[in-house]
């Protein structure tokens, strides 16, 4: 058996006595660490002796009543001042509240180190901490035999059992939950509390709000939350918390390299896909290795922010949620090969706000597999346009007065207007029609167009001049420069144009 607040107190030679919480003196502490830090119940847990000089307690009677309200929130077992250090006087509001709390609140004597006290509960606690050394490498023996296993949820359904406490890895900024299949601790209200933390404070351990539910951040590759809940009424124990975040960022960790390979190879498959460079047969072998043969499949076009205009996480997603996918970044579109189903829904939840996706018509044969994703880059066009979050090409229709309302028919309106000019520079290798975007775009301005291009504002005069001459229309003319604008539009979405320009 451990030691009690009451047996710690009795140690004449540590020269501790009681000031208030006298009514919590049996519960046993499990260690005993010094906090200097204003919020010592982010860094300590259930069953812990706070030991402070009293850098950190508050001066007032309404903050010492918050402090001890926290700590006891946390489930520490008590607080051990230091005499004549650094503490202001503890008011008796902050008394009355720790006899209220049954906080036991000791002050220990100026001479006495603090290391005394720590040595007193480790020396009586050492079959507790045997059993707690035995439990935690039992962790780490779940993470070995898991080891071949790049999914986190037979990990976490392990680690469980161990901890005794319901754990999930939330990413709030997908909303994805893995682990969390029979549960609802890690609610909407959760994961918006997670994204309201900001990294640069944050704490070893977050206490969410409403329950006695905590959260570890967890690094890279991509920064989540371990979220624990104690699956019976005893305290979740932080420590051991501590190294299951560290188990299962160690797993995560290990599977990035093999999902990097599985990404490489998944692009160059979906690059022949759309490019019809693959036969039939060895494309549905290869799409039966990756779980996506014989069922309906769809291309979706995303895009990112200026933050992370290649959604470079984006497979991390897909790979934790257990869905099949091929992706494929050209300009700045990510493009994403899925099962009609449920992976859109969760694409779209894992863009960044002001991230957009179009979703292609459903296939199944390989042969339309090149026309996915010039459907997918219409209806993300179409998104963009309306400021919708998604659409898929079917609901593409009408995002426009002023612009086609098809594919079909966006190609032909950019063929009617650009065709020359399209052909002149596959023809000569120019950059006409670049060139007369980046000049629309600046508002015919020649010095911020010619900046964007990096030439010389002559030499872009000179490239306007052909473009007037190629496709018979004036830059001068309102009319002229919105034909041109609105065919430049539809090249774009139908993929005539390349989108980076």
């Amino acid at each position: 058996m451990g030691i009690t607040v009451e047996e710690l107190v009795a140690l004449p030679e540590l020269g501790t006595r009681v000031v208030a919480g006298a009514g919590g003196l049996d519960r046993q502490i499990g260690w005993a660490h010094a906090c200097e830090l204003p919020a010592p119940w982010d860094w300590l847990g259930a069953g812990d002796l706070l030991l402070t000089t009293g850098l950190g307690v508050p001066a007032g009677a309404v903050e010492q009543v918050e402090f001890l309200t926290q700590i006891a929130s946390a489930g520490l077992v008590g607080v051990a001042v230091a005499e004549g250090m650094h503490a202001p006087p503890l008011e008796a509001e902050a008394l009355a509240a720790a006899d209220a709390l049954r906080l036991p609140v000791l002050l220990t004597r100026y001479e006495i180190p603090f290391v005394a006290l720590a040595r007193a509960v480790a020396g009586a606690n050492q079959e507790e901490e045997r059993e707690r050394l035995t439990r935690t490498q039992r962790l780490y023996e779940q993470m070995r035999l898991l080891t071949a296993d790049t999914q986190l949820s037979p990990l976490l359904a392990a680690l469980s059992r161990e901890v005794g406490a319901f754990l999930a890895v939330a990413d709030p900024r997908s909303n994805l939950v893995t682990g969390a299949s029979h549960d609802t601790t890690v609610s909407g209200e959760v994961l918006e509390e997670l994204r309201s933390i900001d990294p640069s404070s944050r704490p070893a351990v977050i206490r969410l709000r409403g329950g006695d539910t905590v959260a570890l951040a967890l690094p890279a590759p991509r920064p989540s939350f371990l979220v624990a809940r104690p699956l019976t009424g005893a305290p979740l124990d932080v420590g051991l918390l501590q190294h299951v975040a560290a188990v299962v960022a160690t797993q995560r960790a290990a599977a990035v390299a093999g999902r990097e390979r599985a990404r490489r190879v998944g692009a160059s498959l979906l690059a022949q896909l759309v490019d019809g460079r693959i036969d039939p047969v060895a494309a549905h072998e290869q799409l039966s290795d990756r779980g996506l043969d014989g069922g309906v499949l769809v291309v979706s076009a995303c895009t990112g922010d200026d933050a992370d205009p290649d959604l470079t996480g984006l497979h991390h997603v897909l790979d934790d949620a257990g869905f099949g996918h091929l992706l494929l970044t050209r300009s700045h579109i990510t493009y994403a090969l899925t099962g009609a189903g449920e992976p859109v829904d969760l694409l779209t939840a894992a863009l960044p706000d002001g991230g957009r996706v179009g979703v292609s018509e459903p296939f199944t044969a390989v042969a339309a597999a090149p026309e996915a994703p010039r459907q997918a880059r219409w209806a993300l066009h179409v998104a963009q346009v309306r400021q919708d979050r998604a659409t898929r090409y079917g609901e593409a229709v009408g995002a426009s007065a002023f612009l086609p309302r098809s594919l079909e028919e966006s190609s032909d309106a950019a063929r009617e207007v650009l065709g020359a000019l399209l052909d002149y520079d596959a023809a000569h290798d120019s950059r006409l029609v670049q060139s007369l975007q980046v000049f629309l775009e600046e508002n015919r301005s020649w010095q911020r167009a010619a900046g964007r291009l990096i030439i010389h504002k002559q030499t872009l005069v000179y490239r306007m001049d052909r473009v007037e001459q190629i496709t018979g229309r004036h830059l001068d003319r309102i009319s002229d420069v919105t034909e041109l604008w609105l065919a430049l539009q539809a090249a774009t979405a139908s993929g005539l144009l390349d989108p980076s320009h």
